[in-house]
């Protein structure tokens, strides 16, 4: 971040609006999560209900979360490759902002699941409209720094959130939690409104005389098709869907390790979003730095890898304290990963197929992390929260060691066929 302002993505408007809106939805979002994980918790272990009842509630809450996405993937990446951004990213906020504001009038179970259900379902349709936009916003030079600074800001906002939320569970004030959370979808829906980059369909009326319109494709293999056509994307991507299957279960487990195995209070746990913010921004601070793709596509399998490694001394963590060290290279690993891949997926996908992209393989991590809350929760019930981090780690560790062999490959035989084509052309 050496570079002058003026350089940086930070002199575009857009992205200025873009960057500051969603780092406070982020937060707020933590609030929610981190409350709404913590209710169930609470209200189950504390009415007497087996640990293992109440992880199984927990997996079933984030898997109630992840069905949206996987259910709307296809007319979610057309929405988002033909209808107005605008449009799209101010009424689904909207509707967010309207969802978790009626949870804090009733914060209870029912209301925590079906209001979470309609915020995925909004989310769903915006996550890959905002996706597509940014790479508009920011320019196809910017797009590693710009995905990199998301995942910065989400680092350092997720975790206020987080220990925001946890305090408010203990002090029995949740409700201020979620209309907190409210307020922030409704900077996020005036953010869209200002923002003045848009991506929406183009006119028929505007089209070169004799171009027909494209089909109204909304199946869910839409973008999984177009990604299909990569040598790079579909090896790395079908690893990291078995590396989510592998490792993601530990979600519903976590609270689970640092509450009960660890003994922690509420505030600690929601303390440990802060160790793990600082990781991810250690993660983006590090993935920023890598600029071209045949680095990031090796980036992204290390650092997967590490992370899986990392979980398997979370798991056995003593303390508290070396949990939270552990967590703090876990994410920072696991955010280098994630924001080399985005990087490297968004610049090899072309501008009007992003939206699609965006939303099959969105879709795809979700059914993978549907089966991994399943897994997570059963062994959560089997074997117990330490044993599953470090099974979890072991298989994740092996799955990324192959897909760096499988990625190396691949961009062997990339390179050896653009060696064959530039012959072949003299």
């Amino acid at each position: 971040m050496k570079r002058p302002l003026q350089n940086s993505i930070w002199a575009i408007r857009d992205a200025r609006i873009v960057l500051i809106a969603r780092a406070v939805s982020t937060a707020g979002t933590a609030v929610t999560s981190i409350a709404a994980i913590l209710l169930l918790h609470n209200g189950l272990t504390g009415g007497g209900a087996d640990e293992g009842v109440a992880a199984m509630v927990v997996a079933a809450f984030l898997a109630a979360l992840a069905i949206p996405t996987i259910a709307t993937m296809g007319v979610a990446g057309r929405v988002a490759d033909t209808m107005d951004s605008r449009l799209v990213l101010t009424v689904t906020a909207l509707v967010q902002a309207a969802a978790v504001a009626a949870l804090g009038f009733a914060p209870n179970t029912v209301m925590i699941f079906v209001t979470g259900v309609v915020i995925a379902v909004a989310q769903a349709f915006a996550q890959p409209t905002w996706s597509a936009l940014v790479p508009r916003v920011v320019g196809e030079e910017h797009i590693g720094h710009a995905i990199s600074w998301q995942q910065g800001l989400t680092a350092v906002a997720s975790p206020v959130g987080a220990a925001f939320g946890g305090i408010l569970v203990t002090l029995d004030e949740v409700a201020w939690g979620f209309w907190a959370d409210a307020a922030t979808y409704v900077v996020l829906a005036g953010a869209a409104l200002l923002i003045r980059t848009r991506r929406h369909v183009e006119p028929a009326e505007d089209r070169p005389v004799g171009v027909p319109v494209p089909p109204a494709d909304t199946s869910w293999t839409a973008g999984i098709r177009i990604v299909a056509r990569d040598r790079i994307l579909v090896p790395l991507f079908a690893s990291i869907l078995v590396f989510v299957v592998l490792v993601e279960g530990i979600n519903p487990v976590e609270v689970f390790l640092v509450r009960d195995g660890l003994h922690a209070s509420n505030w600690e746990y929601g303390l440990s979003e802060f160790f793990a913010g600082a990781g991810g921004l250690i993660g983006a601070a590090i993935a920023g730095r890598i600029v071209h793709n045949h680095r990031r596509a090796r980036a992204a399998t290390v650092g997967f890898g590490l992370a899986a490694a990392v979980m398997v001394g979370a798991g056995l963590a003593p303390s508290f304290w070396i949990y939270a060290v552990l967590l703090t290279v876990m994410v920072a690993a696991f955010g280098t990963g994630n924001a080399t891949f985005g990087a490297l997926m968004t610049s090899r996908t072309p501008d009007a197929q992003r939206g699609r992209v965006y939303a099959a393989l969105g879709g795809l991590a979700r059914t993978a992390s549907l089966i991994a809350l399943a897994l997570g929760g059963t062994a959560n019930a089997l074997i117990g929260p330490r044993a599953t981090f470090v099974v979890a780690g072991i298989a994740g560790a092996l799955t990324m060691a192959v897909a760096g062999l499988t990625v190396v490959r691949a961009q062997r035989a990339e390179a050896s066929a653009a060696v064959s084509t530039a012959t072949s052309d003299t």
